[in-house]
This record gives C-alpha cells, structure tokens and sequence, in this order.
C-alpha cells in the first residue's frame, strides 16, 4: 500500500472518531440539560400542541409537520413500550437525538471540505483536517440557538438534522439522498425550499450533461414531500381533537400548509424597523460563536472566495434568503430561522481554523526562522486546537446556567395546578399559546388532567375561524351554544358549568375570581 493510501486510509479513521466522538458529546450535553418534561422556555411554548397532536393523531398548528408528527408518533410508541417516561419527556428526547446526528454530520461534511485543496491556499495536513472538522462540530453544538432547541420538544432540531444532511448530501454528491433529504425537508419544514437555490446552483454546472439528473432529484423531492402531506388530509377527517384547519377539504388544507394563518407576519416588517432587525440578525449571529469565533468563520468564507468562489457562492445562496426571510418575518422567535444560517458558519469556522494556523505557520518561519524549526506545525496546530478547544468548553460553560432546563417546572407546575383548581366539567378558556397548548397536553397528550373529567377547552383567539367552530361543535356537541357566535356561548354555559380563564382576559363581560393560575369567571 503507497503512502498517500496509508495516510488517506488514517484520515478516514480519525474522521469517523471525530464524527462520532463530537455527536456523542452533543448527546451527553443536550441530555444532561434537557427539559425534564413539558416547557414553555425556548419559545418552546408549541411543544404541548405538537405532542397532543401525536399522541391523537391530529394535526399541529400550520403547516401540519407531517414528517415530524409520524416520527414523533413511532417515536413515543417505541418510548413508552421500553421507558417508563411522560410524552413530553420522550418528546424532548427526540429532539435531543436528531441535534446530535445533526452535530456528527457537521463534522464529517466540514472534513470532507477540508480535503478538497481549494478550501484554502496550503492544504491543511491529513492529520489536521478531522481535528478543524471535530472543532466546528463543537462550536456548532454549543452554539445558544442551536443548544436551545435541542433540549425541548419542538420542530427545530429535525430541521437542523435535514439541513445539514442537505448540505452533506449536496456537497459530497449523493444524488439520491439529496432527493430523500430535499423531500423530507420540505415535508417537515417549508422553509426549507429556501435551501434549494443553494442546491440549484450546486448541481448545476453540470447541467449540459445531467439536467435530466437535476430535475429527477427536484421531482423525486416533490414526490416525497406530496406523499407526505397526505397524511393531513386523511388524519383531519377523523376529526381528532387537535385539528388545525380541519384540513379534510381542499381550502381547509392549504390555509394549513400555506401558513395562512402566518401571512401577515411575512414581510410585516415596517421599514422604520428593518436597521433594527439587520442589527439583531448580526447580533444573533455574533452571538452563536462569540465574536472571534464569529471573525474565524468570515476568514474561512474569505478563503473560500479567493480559492473556491463556486463554494463561497453555493455558502451565500445558503444563507441570503434565510436570513432575509428571519429579517422580515414579523414575530418575536423569527431568529429560530437561522439555524441553516449557523451551519454554514460552522463550515466556514473549520476552514478559518485552517487557514489561521496555515497563516500562524507562515509568519513565524518568516518572524523567527530559527525557532520555527523546533516549533512543528504539527505542535502549533495541537495548541491551537487546544485553545480553541478550552474556549469552546468555557463558553459552553458560562451559558449552562442559562440554557439549561434540567430545573424548568413551570409548564409542569402549571398543570399540577390546573388539576387542583378546575371543576369537572368546567369550561376553559384561553388564548395564549403556552396555556392553550400545556391543556391540550394535559387533556389528549397526558394524563395530566384525568382528575378534572369533562373539561372544555376553547381558545377563543381561534374562535372566529370556520374550522375550529366546526371542531368544537364535533368535540363538545353537548355544550349549548358551541360554534355559534362567542358571547352567546358564555351567556348559555354561565349558569351550567364553572367557566375559568388561563388569563385574565378583560375583553370579555363579567367579574372575576382569582382560583389559582385561573380566574374564575362569575356570571
């Protein structure tokens, strides 16, 4: 066997410890620090829905999250036949898995750029090159966006796992997983169609021999994502009581997967506010690497355009049209967009590693030839490794106490004592997605709520939308008034059910009583 056989054959062997050595630390920090149960921190408030919708086999809040809910569903049914644990914490758990996969397919997409000789000017030596990749897994691990979506149960961390196994499968030419993935992402997140023009531009160099093979990857991905998606249409009609835009009808279905519901937050941007939302876009991003680690990732980008610009602009395609959507997407979480944005900068942040020792190398041969000799490149690229190592685990370490949901109870204190304050047969009214959604859970996720039979839950931001009176005509057709006009049904359940509020709610006519986290409404 050659040598240069010898040395590939020890790189591959070292790439894959470094994969699997990064993912397992990810597991172990994201399990560590995973929320025990059912949370709303995170802007993880959606989790109750979610997993209600599993566990009755409905249907989640817009666009339906057909991949996620089918996974989440075998997922809870393999977790409650091995572990005796709530939904909510198997729901947590799920998340935990798909963001460390995602974290061990950033190191090995990072190290099979670095073998390409165009990601810098001096190619980084076989040895160095899982340890840059190993490096960026890390700092993508511990990135707070990143590590907060991994420890709650939410859609977030399957959209990170997708979009790093588009950007691996894309880049190292996997054509048939790139379709798989593209249809997957798109069956589970719509945002990430944003993706495919950085995947269009990949592939397309080759389009005067293989544009058949283009656009046989962008129809098997379309095919993927339709199959999916039926899976709302025929989950709607049995009318569960998580039912999002009671979906079984052709308009019914795309005001859910269209997102209608959303459409005012896109592009509701008022252009007083747009330098605002660049500067917190540029802040979030600062904040994931720190930044220095930040300015190590616009080095690797740098390099990438001198020597690579076919990479560097497959880099922008990736993140412009995120970024711009997180920019002008109206609401307070947009920046959980950004996730594919973050990724890329890994990437980038294990090239600006090999470049920067590449660079340290160079200049002190040229500043002290005489004791460049006895310092190896091999020496300086370990230390630096490990300085760049120690800073990742310190700031990891300073963001524990805030990320960090092994102590989080107030979802979970809620419910104890919505169970000590509601009446049976009480009618609930909410309008909040944290309250609205933890009594879904606790009603048709949970057993959370057993000890309160009869309850009626109404979300009355949702009650002037056809669907959801339909809904609730279907799942309380013994409640006098239900689907007819809000106040009327007060006045007819005022004398012949307690009625409790999540919230305050001084819209609506009578006195209130403080009963707990409720307020009871008197007629």
């Amino acid at each position: 066997m050659s040598e240069q056989a010898v040395s590939e054959q020890a790189e591959s062997w070292w790439s894959r410890r470094a994969v699997l050595t990064v993912s397992a630390a990810a597991l172990l920090l994201y399990g560590s620090t995973a929320a025990p149960g059912l949370t709303w921190a995170h802007f993880g408030a959606d989790g109750g829905d979610l997993l209600a919708a599993a566990v009755t086999n409905g249907v989640p809040h817009p666009s339906g999250y057909p991949l996620y809910i089918l996974l989440l569903q075998g997922w809870l049914g393999l977790g409650c036949a091995l572990l005796p644990l709530e939904p909510a914490r198997l729901g947590t758990l799920l998340s935990v898995l798909c963001a460390g996969l995602s974290a061990g397919l950033t190191v090995a997409t990072a190290a099979y750029l670095l073998r390409d000789p165009h990601c810098a000017p001096h190619q980084p030596a076989p040895w160095a090159r899982p340890l840059w990749a190993a490096l960026a897994g890390l700092a993508w691990m511990a990135a707070p966006l990143v590590w907060s979506q991994a420890i709650i149960t939410e859609v977030y961390a399957l959209h990170m796992l997708l979009a790093a196994l588009i950007g691996w499968a894309a880049l190292t030419g996997r054509g048939r997983l790139l379709a798989l993935a593209l249809g997957l992402g798109v069956a589970h997140h719509v945002t990430s169609v944003l993706l495919w023009p950085a995947v269009l531009w990949w592939l397309w160099p080759a389009r005067s021999a293989r544009l058949a093979r283009i656009g046989r990857i962008f129809g098997a991905a379309l095919l993927i994502g339709g199959v999916l998606y039926l899976r709302i249409p025929w989950a709607a009609a049995a009318a569960p009581p998580v039912n999002w835009g009671y979906a079984d009808t052709v308009e019914g279905f795309w005001w859910l997967v269209s997102g209608q519901a959303y459409r005012g937050y896109l592009f509701g941007v008022p252009l007083a506010d747009l330098p605002g939302r660049a500067a917190s876009w540029a802040q979030v991003l600062a904040a994931q690497f720190t930044p220095l680690g930040l300015g190590v990732a616009l080095a690797g980008l740098a390099a990438w355009d001198r020597h690579w610009p076919r990479l560097r602009t497959f880099g922008l395609l990736w993140v412009v049209p995120v970024s711009l959507y997180s920019i002008t997407y109206y609401t307070v979480d947009s920046q959980i967009y950004l996730l594919p944005v973050i990724w890329m900068a890994a990437l980038w942040f294990a090239n600006g590693l090999a470049v920067g020792v590449d660079w340290l190398q160079r200049r002190s041969a040229a500043l002290w030839p005489g004791r460049a000799a006895r310092v190896t490149p091999q020496r300086m690229a370990l230390a630096l490794a490990a300085l760049v190592a120690v800073g990742l685990t310190s700031v990891a370490a300073l963001r524990l106490p805030e990320l960090s949901l092994r102590q989080d109870r107030a979802a979970q204190d809620f419910l104890a004592a919505a169970a000590a304050t509601l009446e049976p047969n009480s009618l609930v009214i909410s309008r909040s997605d944290a309250q609205t959604f933890a009594l879904w859970y606790g009603v048709w996720g949970s057993d959370a709520l057993d000890g309160v039979p009869g309850l009626v839950l109404i979300n009355d931001a949702l009650y002037h939308f056809d669907w959801y009176r339909r809904l609730l005509a279907d799942l309380y057709p013994q409640v006098p008034g239900i689907g007819g006009p809000f106040y009327d049904l007060l006045r007819a359940n005022a004398a012949l059910r307690p009625v409790f509020l999540a919230e305050p709610l001084t819209d609506l006519p009578g006195a209130r009583q403080a009963a707990g986290p409720f307020w009871r409404l008197e007629p």
